[in-house]
């Protein structure tokens, strides 16, 4: 079976309120037909009954809810464990993924021989201000030791030796160093079809100061629509 025929499943864990229809989606507007969507509440105030009639607009979606108390890696292993493709993307709850985004990755796949692939270079949009961003350019199309934790996508047989660590914070980066040390290739894609949206509503995990944000990227421009520069069908070279 080709590249071309071959499935995605995407693993996405999810603490917050208010993004189930940003998770859905993202899923429902990826060009890539062969794909599923596995879902992992790990918020006990969220109700599950909630996203499985959700779940039964979309084909090919299933959801589970774990307790709180459960660490995100372990979650992104326990939807790992149910993945029935061959090619494993994690998806955050709340960034932006264009309908491009499987292809270009699956097309990588094909054309670099990698065994993970993402990005290092990327867009970034803060919803309060409106300013749109380029975080690390020149880091395209190129090998590198790590990507974006909300980009990476890998084969498989690459969980088989390398799993998510048990902690909350930082388990992409540590996934991403193991995977270096086991010698498998990551490779950086191009800079489009995904945004990495920032709120100064407390909501995002990952917190970073403003200052470290500003000085690892490039300002674009202010707008509201910022899927018009973000999405773009690129075919790896």
């Amino acid at each position: 079976m080709t590249v071309e025929n071959k499935g995605v499943s995407i693993v996405v864990s999810t603490n917050k309120v208010g993004f189930l229809e940003n998770i859905f989606s993202n899923f429902e507007n990826q060009n890539w037909e062969t794909k599923e969507l596995i879902i992992i509440l790990n918020n006990d105030s969220l109700i599950l009954e909630d996203w499985v009639n959700r779940a039964e607009q979309t084909d090919h979606v299933t959801v589970y809810q774990l307790p709180q108390s459960v660490s995100l890696g372990a979650c992104l292993n326990f939807g790992v464990n149910r993945a029935k493709y061959e090619y494993i993307a994690k998806f955050d709850d709340d960034d932006y993924y264009g309908p491009f985004y499987l292809t270009e990755a699956m097309n990588t796949f094909k054309k670099k021989n990698a065994d993970i692939v993402g990005k290092r270079t990327y867009y970034m949009h803060n919803s309060l201000t409106k300013e749109l961003r380029l975080r690390f350019p020149r880091r395209e199309h190129r090998f590198i030791s790590k990507v974006h934790g909300g980009t990476i996508m890998a084969k498989k047989e690459v969980f088989c030796k390398v799993r998510f660590a048990n902690i909350s914070l930082g388990e992409d980066v540590n996934f991403l160093y193991r995977c270096v040390e086991h010698g498998f290739k990551i490779y950086s894609t191009s800079r489009y079809n995904y945004t990495y949206i920032r709120r100064d509503d407390g909501t995002n995990t990952w917190k970073p100061r403003s200052q470290y944000l500003k000085a690892t990227s490039l300002r674009i421009r202010n707008t509201d629509h910022f899927k018009a520069h973000v999405n773009r069908y690129y075919d790896t070279d």
